[in-house]
C-alpha cells in the first residue's frame, strides 16, 4: 500500500514523525462572503486608487486618457484574478502563492517568489503608515489652517511633515494594526466593517462635492485660500513654462497612466492569502475578488470624471508636475503640500467639516491596506513554517485567538524598518518597484497553473472546477493562462514607466537580491532540516494541511 507524504517519517520519534509542522493549521473558517468583499476592496483601497490617479496621471503622463486607462486596468485584473480564482478553488489554503506554487514549481523557486511578493506586500504596509500621515493628516491641517486662517493649524501640519514625527505616528499605526490581528481574524473582519463605512461615506462625500462643486467656485476658494502668491491661473501658467504640456490624446502615456489604477487593483486578489479561513469557498472568493476589482473601477472613472470636470486637466497636472518639482523651475507656483485630492477637494467645499469628513474617509482606505497586507505576509510564513521551510515558532497559532501570534510579532517588525527606510532614505521612495517584483512572482505562478491539471491530476481531478472546460482546456489552464498574458503585460508597462518602477541598474539589483535572498533562505533551512532527520520535500507531493 503506498504512503502518501503526511504518513511517511524520516526518522523515529518526536517531531521527526510528521513531514508537516502538525497535523492542522489551528486557523479556523471565519471568512463570510462580505468578509471577502470587504478585505479585498480594502487591500484596493479605493482613496489611495483615487488619490493616485489624480496625483500622477496628469502631471506624469500627460495626454494619458484616465478613463480610458482606468477600463483597461479594470479588463487586465480581472483576467488575473480569474486565474488566481482558479488556483484558490483548486488548493483551498491560506498563504498566498505558496501553497499554489509549492505543489507545481521546483519548492525552492516558489519559496522564493512567495517571499518575494511577501517582502513587497510588508514593504506596502509600512507605506501605508506614512500615507496616514501625508495624504491624510497633513492635507486636512492644511485646508482646514488656509480655511480658517488658524496658523495653530499650520503648525499641527509642519509638526507632522517632520520625518521623525511622521515616523512615530506611523509606527503607533502599525503596532495598532498588529494588535488587532492577533486578536483574532473575527475582530479584524468586525474592525473593517466599521472602518470600510467611514472610507465610503468619505469617498461619497469626495464624489458628491466634485459633482455639486463648479469649476468656478473652485477657482475662487483656490485663489482666496493660497493666493495672491499662488492662483489657479498662476499655477496652470508656471506649470507650462516650466515644461508641462498636454499634447492631446497619447496611447503611451495613458498605458503608463493605468499603472496608477492596476496597481490598487491587485489588492483584489488578496484574498488568496486567506483561502483556507473563507467559509462560502469558490462563491465567497469569486464575489469577493471580482466584486471588489469592479466597485473601483467604478469609483475610479467617477472620480476621474468628476475631477476634470472641476478642477481642470491641465490644472490637476500642472498643479501636481510644480508639486512634485518634475518641472525646469523648482519656484512653480503650486499648494503649499502635495496637492491630494482630499486637499482640493477640501478647497472646493470650503468647509472645515467636510474637510475633515473626507480626509478621515481616505485615511480610513489607507488603513485597510495595513492589517490586511500584514495579514497576507504573515499567512505566507505560517505556510512556510507548516511545511518546515521556515523556523517552527512562525508557525504557532493561539489557541484563544487562532492568530498566528509569532508571525504577526515578526510581520510587525519588519514593517516598521521598511517604514523608517521609506521616511528616512531617498532610494525607497521607488516603491512600486516592489509591486513589480510581486507581479513577476504572480505571473510565474499563474504560468504553472496552465500546467498544474496536466502535471498533478491527483490534485486537480478533486478540484470543484475540475469538470468545466473552455474551448475543450481545463478552466484552470485557460484561466491561467490569460491571467499570466495579463501579468506579463503590466509587468512591462511597469518595467519601462521609468517613474513608476523603471529599470535602472540600481533597482534591477534590488530585485535580483530579493529572488536570491528567498532562494538562500529555502536552501538554508532545506540543510538545516534535514540535519534533523526531516526531508522537507515529502510535504510537496500533496495539498498542504487545512
Amino acid at each position: 500500500m503506498a504512503q502518501t507524504a503526511s504518513s511517511i517519517g524520516t526518522s523515529t520519534g518526536g517531531a521527526g514523525d510528521r513531514v508537516f509542522l502538525r497535523k492542522a493549521s489551528g486557523l479556523i473558517k471565519t471568512a463570510s462572503t462580505t468578509d471577502v468583499f470587504i478585505y479585498n476592496v480594502g487591500l484596493v483601497s479605493i482613496g489611495i486608487g483615487i488619490g493616485g490617479l489624480l496625483l500622477y496621471g496628469p502631471s506624469v503622463y500627460p495626454g494619458g486618457n484616465l478613463v480610458v486607462g482606468v477600463l483597461i486596468a479594470g479588463a487586465f485584473m480581472s483576467a488575473i484574478a480569474f486565474g488566481m480564482l482558479t488556483w484558490t478553488v483548486t488548493i483551498p489554503r491560506s498563504g498566498g502563492i505558496y501553497p499554489f506554487g509549492s505543489r507545481i514549481l521546483p519548492p525552492g523557486i516558489a519559496f522564493m517568489l512567495s517571499a518575494v511578493e511577501s517582502i513587497a506586500w510588508l514593504f506596502f504596509c509600512g507605506i501605508a503608515a506614512y500615507w496616514v500621515v501625508t495624504i491624510g493628516l497633513i492635507p486636512m491641517f492644511t485646508v482646514l489652517a488656509a480655511l480658517s486662517g488658524s496658523s495653530s493649524m499650520t503648525d499641527v501640519a509642519n509638526f507632522l511633515s517632520k520625518k521623525g514625527i511622521t515616523f512615530a505616528v506611523g509606527t503607533l499605526v502599525l503596532l495598532l494594526a498588529g494588535g488587532i490581528l492577533g486578536a483574532g481574524m473575527r475582530r479584524y473582519f468586525f474592525s473593517q466593517k466599521i472602518v470600510v463605512a467611514v472610507a465610503s461615506i468619505g469617498t461619497l462625500l469626495l464624489l458628491g462635492i466634485m459633482l455639486f462643486g463648479s469649476r468656478g467656485s473652485f477657482v475662487s476658494h483656490f485663489n482666496a485660500a493660497f493666493g495672491p502668491d499662488v492662483t489657479y491661473d498662476k499655477v496652470v501658467a508656471t506649470g507650462r513654462k516650466s515644461g508641462w504640456s498636454n499634447p492631446g490624446f497619447d496611447f503611451a502615456n495613458t498605458l503608463k497612466a493605468s499603472d496608477w489604477a492596476f496597481l490598487p487593483l491587485i489588492g483584489s486578489a488578496f484574498s488568496i492569502a486567506i483561502g483556507g479561513e473563507i467559509k462560502s469557498g469558490m462563491r465567497g472568493q469569486a464575489r469577493g475578488m471580482f466584486g471588489a476589482i469592479w466597485v473601483s473601477t467604478l469609483a475610479f472613472l467617477l472620480a476621474v470624471v468628476l475631477a476634470q470636470r472641476v478642477f481642470g486637466y491641465d490644472f490637476l497636472g500642472t498643479v501636481a508636475f510644480n508639486s512634485l518639482a518634475l518641472g525646469s523651475d523648482p519656484a512653480a507656483a503650486t499648494t503649499p503640500t502635495t496637492p491630494w485630492v482630499t486637499l482640493l477637494a477640501g478647497v472646493l467645499s470650503n468647509s472645515e467639516f467636510l474637510t475633515v469628513l473626507v480626509s478621515l474617509g481616505f485615511i480610513a482606505w489607507i488603513w485597510m491596506w495595513i492589517p490586511g497586507m500584514q495579514a497576507y505576509g504573515e499567512r505566507a510564513m505560517i505556510a512556510w513554517a507548516f511545511d518546515r521551510v521556515a523556523p517552527g515558532p512562525l508557525g504557532k497559532v493561539s489557541d484563544r485567538f487562532h492568530s498566528p501570534v509569532i508571525a504577526i510579532a515578526v510581520a510587525t517588525v519588519i514593517t516598521v524598518g521598511f517604514l523608517a527606510l521609506f521616511v528616512f532614505t531617498t532610494y525607497f521612495g521607488t516603491l512600486v518597484l516592489f509591486v513589480m517584483i510581486a507581479l513577476g512572482a504572480w505571473a510565474i505562478v499563474l504560468a504553472a497553473g496552465v500546467v498544474f491539471p496536466y502535471r498533478r491530476p491527483d490534485i486537480y481531478e478533486k478540484s470543484p472546477i475540475a469538470e468545466h472546460r473552455v474551448l475543450g482546456l481545463p478552466l484552470m489552464t485557460f484561466a491561467c493562462a490569460i491571467g499570466f498574458l495579463a501579468a506579463v503585460f503590466y509587468f512591462l508597462v511597469l518595467f519601462f514607466d521609468d517613474f513608476a518602477a523603471g529599470h535602472d541598474a540600481g533597482r534591477l539589483a534590488v530585485m535580483g537580491a530579493c529572488f536570491l535572498g528567498g532562494l538562500l533562505f529555502f536552501y538554508a533551512m532545506k540543510a538545516y532540516r534535514r540535519s534533523k532527520g526531516i526531508d522537507v520535500d515529502l510535504a510537496f507531493r500533496e495539498i498542504p494541511i487545512e
